[in-house]
């Protein structure tokens, strides 16, 4: 089932320009296959009455992935299921250890939807800003990891790539992000990681500074709240960690 936020561009030009808002999966209904969310509604109700705790976890974390709201959640999958809880209970069928069981399965589920979205709602009060360092032309890395900063909450701004060093700190001081993301693949562009997070920080003294990019591991990062990002499976993750570091919750 694809995102609301599936279509949103993830290279804005080369100005920053706002991505589409990691807020969206809740604001508005997302255009959900009929047959793909029948699958995800029959899931829970197996898993619920099975008892499987990690099945049902799996079906609401994809139906959270898919940008279901949490009141579609509940509407569409959660409710049906207790509602054919309370039918068995009436008709003699369910017993009473069943009875508890979908029951504590289903609060479960909506104590993992209230942390997920508290969490999503943290993220994105932060902004994270990211560029490829001057000279650096490739930015594939650099888009995935905006693709998972975003899908995660954070409001993510992307300044394309080759973003001179003379320019960052005007960038930084117009965005003001909560952490800076530079890339760079090559040691050429690597010379010019230091001197982009010297600039940035002039405006602003605290930022928190995430390289990444295959020239990265190279670097010798030192400083507080700056951090480098091997894998970008790793990016949500340590911007996580920089905010809370840096106290920004």
């Amino acid at each position: 089932m694809p995102s609301p936020c599936a279509g949103a561009t993830l290279v804005a030009g080369q100005g920053g320009e706002a991505m589409e808002e990691p807020g969206c999966q809740q604001d508005r209904r997302p255009d959900v296959d009929a047959d793909a969310l029948a699958a995800l509604r029959a899931a829970y109700r197996g898993a619920m009455f099975s008892g499987a705790v990690t099945a049902a976890e799996r079906v609401i974390a994809e139906a959270m992935d898919a940008g279901l709201s949490e009141a579609m959640i509940g509407d569409e999958i959660i409710a049906p299921a207790m509602r054919d809880v309370g039918e068995r209970w009436a008709a003699g069928t369910l017993s009473v250890e069943d009875e508890h069981v979908a029951s504590g399965i289903t609060m479960r589920m909506i104590s993992l939807q209230r942390e997920h979205y508290r969490v999503q709602h943290r993220r994105s009060s932060h902004r994270v800003l990211l560029a490829a360092v001057e000279g650096e032309a490739h930015v594939l890395g650099l888009e995935m990891a905006a693709s998972a900063l975003l899908h995660a909450g954070y409001d993510v701004r992307m300044l394309g790539p080759d973003v001179a060093t003379r320019d960052l700190a005007a960038k930084v001081a117009r965005h003001r992000p909560a952490i800076l993301g530079l890339t760079t693949t090559t040691q050429d562009t690597a010379q010019h990681v230091m001197d982009a997070v010297a600039a940035a920080r002039e405006v602003a003294p605290d930022l928190a500074v995430m390289i990444g990019g295959g020239a990265s591991r190279h670097l010798r990062v030192a400083g507080p709240h700056t951090v480098t990002c091997a894998h970008i499976s790793d990016a949500v993750g340590l911007a996580d960690a920089l905010t809370q570091r840096a106290g920004l919750n």
